[in-house]
C-alpha cells in the first residue's frame, strides 16, 4: 500500500521525457549545488557573525551532522533501490545505484532548516526551508529519488535537531563557545585582517 503510493506519487512529480530546458536546468542547478551555496553562507555566517550567531550556527552544524550519521545507520540496516533500479520514470542526473532510503542531500538541507527555525527564526529560516523543499522536489522531479525518501529526510533532520536543542542544549553551547574562542585565537595568530575576519568575543 505505501509502496504504491510512493510510486504513483513519484508518477506525479517525476519529469516527463522530455522536459522543457528552463525547468531541467533549474532542477538540476538546485538538485546539485544548493547544499554547497547553503554550506558556504554558514561558514559566511560563521566567519562575519557575532558571537550568539555563532553558537546558533554550531548548533546548526552539529544538527546537519547528527542527520547524516543516522542517515548512514539507516542506510547500513535498510536498502530501497532508486526508481531508476526498477526501470520507472525519467532519469535526469546520474547517480549511483545505492539505498534511495533517505536522501543525504535533503536530509541535510531539512536538518539545517529546522534548526535554522528553532535558533534563528525569521526569514532565513524560512529561506532555509524553501531551499529544503525545492532540492527534494529536484531530485523526485531528475529520477534519483521516492517522495518517501524526502519524508524520511525531514523525520531523521526533525529527530536530530531536537536531539541537539533539547537533549544536548547546554552542553552544545559550551562546545560552541569553546569553538568559537579557538577560531578566534586561530584567525589572530594567522594575523588576519580584522575588518575581513572579525572576532565575536566571548559575550
Amino acid at each position: 500500500m505505501i509502496e504504491n503510493l510512493n510510486r504513483y506519487l513519484f508518477t506525479m512529480i517525476n519529469a516527463p521525457a522530455n522536459p522543457g530546458g528552463a525547468i531541467l536546468a533549474f532542477a538540476r542547478f538546485s538538485a546539485n549545488w544548493v547544499i554547497y551555496i547553503m554550506a558556504a553562507l554558514l561558514v559566511l555566517g560563521w566567519i562575519r557573525g557575532g558571537y550568539q550567531r555563532r553558537i546558533n550556527l554550531f548548533a546548526i552544524g552539529l544538527s546537519a551532522a547528527l542527520a547524516l550519521a543516522l542517515n548512514f545507520l539507516i542506510a547500513s540496516v535498510f536498502y530501497h533501490p532508486r526508481p531508476f533500479e526498477i526501470g520507472l520514470g525519467h532519469q535526469f542526473v546520474a547517480h549511483l545505484a545505492e539505498t534511495s532510503f533517505p536522501s543525504d542531500h535533503a536530509t541535510v538541507l531539512f536538518a539545517v532548516a529546522f534548526s535554522a527555525i528553532m535558533a534563528i527564526g525569521g526569514r532565513w529560516g524560512l529561506l532555509a526551508l524553501v531551499a529544503a523543499l525545492t532540492v527534494a522536489w529536484s531530485r523526485i522531479y531528475l529520477g534519483i529519488h521516492w517522495p518517501l525518501d524526502m519524508l524520511g529526510s525531514a523525520m531523521v533532520a526533525a529527530i536530530a535537531v531536537t536531539v541537539v536543542q533539547l537533549a544536548l542544549g547546554q552542553p552544545v553551547q559550551r562546545l560552541a563557545h569553546h569553538a568559537s574562542a579557538i577560531y578566534d585565537r586561530l584567525i589572530a595568530a594567522l594575523h588576519l585582517p580584522a575588518r575581513l575576519f572579525p572576532p565575536a568575543g566571548q559575550s
